[in-house]
């Protein structure tokens, strides 16, 4: 398994890239062992189609840098700092 840190995505976000993973475990203990107590969020691509080989690459993000990707597909609006609200 291969590691690359301090990549970014098109849009600006921090993330991790591994490669030639496995396991999803291996990833997890990666992570526990380099940055024990920050909280990720794992990107999988489920776009492609049947007869397309699954890409054995992870995207890893710090969960902090996806909140307003998630609650915006999610129909949440934001109020303030901390607050989020239904749009419907």
């Amino acid at each position: 398994m291969k590691v690359f840190e301090d990549k970014t995505d098109r849009y600006g976000r921090s993330m991790f890239v591994f490669s030639g993973v496995k396991n999803v475990d291996e990833v997890y203990t990666w992570l526990q062992q380099h940055y024990s107590g920050y909280k990720f969020g794992m990107v999988f691509d489920c776009t492609g189609d049947e007869f397309q080989k699954p890409d054995r690459k992870f995207y890893v993000y710090f969960l902090d840098e996806l909140t307003e990707e998630v609650m915006a597909y999610s129909d949440f609006i934001r109020v303030d700092k901390k607050t989020w609200k239904s749009k419907y």
